[in-house]
């Protein structure tokens, strides 16, 4: 029997190392849009009404806004972007074309979370994390690394609240009102910016009907205290 000429040998070759990085690269595809599927059910979760507005313990909803900004972050890097990580995480699927109706405004919940998730995530950014093993792997368990690098670097930074729950008892367990922060500075005041986005946080949850109108009313008093 003829032995097989080499350029049949170095044909056959390549024909089975093209099918072998064809068939390790659709694994690798399938194995990433599988992860994207499952960040995307995790953040459903979160971001359920029982979840982001009416958690039992103010523990569980910094541990939830942590974890969801984890997802949000690994999200973004298996090609995800951010918006989109938010939007499958609200149900809305991606729309192609556009027509007059679908312009309108979302509603007003919808907005509340997609508001809070975008503030946090770039605040998280803004701190200097990169969505490494490590600084991941922490934000599955619901904690914040110490930061990586700035002024208060190895400094944790703090989970706040918008709304003071003083000023309403109970709006420390609502996730749309927690906000990631550097570590605070000594007898520090809230900005201009921070209480104009609490009243506009208390106008939106009274538009949503999760709160009343005294208790908005209440709060916005409460907010527009002046400073001692």
């Amino acid at each position: 029997m003829e032995a097989p000429s080499p350029r049949y040998i170095l044909t056959r070759a390549v024909f089975l190392i093209a099918l072998l990085v064809v068939a390790l690269f659709g694994f690798s595809y399938f194995k990433k849009k599988q992860r994207q599927s499952a960040i995307i059910a995790s953040l459903q979760s979160i971001t359920s009404d029982s979840s982001f507005f009416q958690q039992f313990y103010a523990e569980d909803a910094r541990k939830s806004l942590v974890r969801a900004i984890g997802l949000i972050a690994e999200a973004n890097q298996l090609g995800l972007p951010p918006d989109s990580a938010i939007d499958g995480g609200l149900g809305i699927k991606t729309k192609f074309f556009e027509n007059d109706a679908e312009r309108d405004e979302p509603p007003i919940r919808e907005k509340i979370i997609r508001s809070s998730l975008r503030r946090n995530y770039e605040n998280f950014l803004k701190l200097g994390y990169k969505p490494d093993f490590h600084t991941l792997d922490s934000l599955k368990k619901g904690e914040l690394p110490p930061i990586p690098a700035g002024p208060q670097s190895g400094r944790r930074p703090e989970i706040g609240t918008l709304i003071s729950p003083e000023n309403s008892p109970g709006m420390e367990k609502v996730i749309a009102n927690l906000e990631i922060r550097p570590p605070p500075t000594d007898a520090q005041k809230p900005t201009d910016i921070e209480v104009a986005a609490a009243k506009q946080l208390a106008r939106d949850l009274r538009d949503a009907r999760l709160i009343e109108e005294p208790v908005r009313d209440r709060i916005l008093q409460g907010l527009s205290k002046p400073a001692p």
